[in-house]
């Protein structure tokens, strides 16, 4: 079983759940309601040997990616955190030194995003470090963006650049779009319709937003690496399919038009909405490639 159908599976419980869950299993973080306001959950882990290199990747790294991961989440719902807890299942052999390196990483981390780390829990296990992080957060004021809600002819927004973030070391050092989230769902002139972070690559996530849309190959803004011996994909492939990058993937209205640059983030315009042909990218030469199984499945192989 692949990613997607398992989630499809739990999706299906949905319907059995209680009034009080205002945004089910399904989209970025879920809510439910907390007395008068809303409250955003998420949760996200980082594994030895499949999200991050337990030989390259120093503690500091690793706690604070788990960290900011979830923070991305919050900021594809254009929230602010509230506060965090970590569960952590060490390896035998781990250092005490380096594990508290770890811990203070995680802790400095989300005290640096107003998001202290309040509690958790910690074991010692056969196997990988698996470090787990779950994030509450808050709208203070601005209504949450969901993934649902792009129509045809809306247009397709990614902020920062795509693809890469292995050799660049970005999937370990990203700043999540907290700020810019909050900038663009505040103004009615600009808010999205929808939006998600990309963490498992433009091929996987965007048909997680809609059944149709046009990509263009060319638009594509692809984070710039090192050359790699033997790579013969072309640069739109590594855009779409890396995952990874942690950067808002948005729909907007027609009338819509970002500018270049907002709050400092870069904003590119890579296609639209159609209601015919699946999800496909269209490249220079004029053939058009479906992204069925060009994302990155979370199976090992580090990221």
């Amino acid at each position: 079983m692949n990613e997607n159908d398992l989630l499809q599976h739990v999706y299906a419980a949905n319907d059995g759940l209680p009034a009080g869950v205002l945004i089910p299993p399904g989209d970025d973080l879920g809510a439910i309601r907390f007395g008068d306001d809303t409250l955003l959950v998420g949760v996200d882990q980082l594994i030895g040997g499949v999200h991050f290199d337990p030989v390259t990747a120093g503690p500091e790294q690793i706690g604070r990616k788990a960290v900011t991961r979830n923070l991305s989440d919050v900021a594809a719902m254009a929230a602010l955190p509230v506060a965090a807890v970590a569960a952590v299942a060490l390896p035998r052999e781990a250092d005490p030194a380096w594990t508290r390196r770890l811990f203070d990483a995680t802790r400095l981390t989300a005290a640096d995003y107003g998001c202290p780390l309040v509690g958790g829990d910690i074991a010692v296990a056969d196997g990988p470090l698996a470090l787990t992080v779950t994030v509450w957060a808050r709208p203070a004021g601005v209504a949450p963006v969901t993934r649902g809600g792009g129509q045809p002819g809306d247009r397709i927004y990614v902020s920062g650049t795509l693809g890469n973030s292995l050799p660049t070391g970005h999937h370990l050092d990203f700043e999540p779009r907290v700020g810019l989230a909050r900038t663009l769902a505040a103004d009615p002139q600009r808010r999205p319709r929808a939006m998600m972070d990309l963490s498992d690559g433009l091929a996987q996530d965007l048909p997680r937003m809609v059944s149709h849309a046009e990509i263009t190959a060319a638009a594509l803004p692809v984070r710039r690496a090192p050359a790699v011996k033997d790579d013969r994909l072309p640069p739109w492939r590594h855009a779409v399919g890396d995952g990874e990058d942690y950067e808002l993937l948005l729909i907007v209205p027609p009338d819509v038009d970002y500018p270049a640059h907002i709050d400092g983030v870069p904003l590119t315009r890579i296609g639209r909405v159609t209601d015919i042909g699946g999800v496909v990218v269209c490249t220079p030469e004029g053939t058009r490639h479906h992204l069925n199984g060009f994302g990155w499945e979370h199976r090992g192989g580090e990221r």
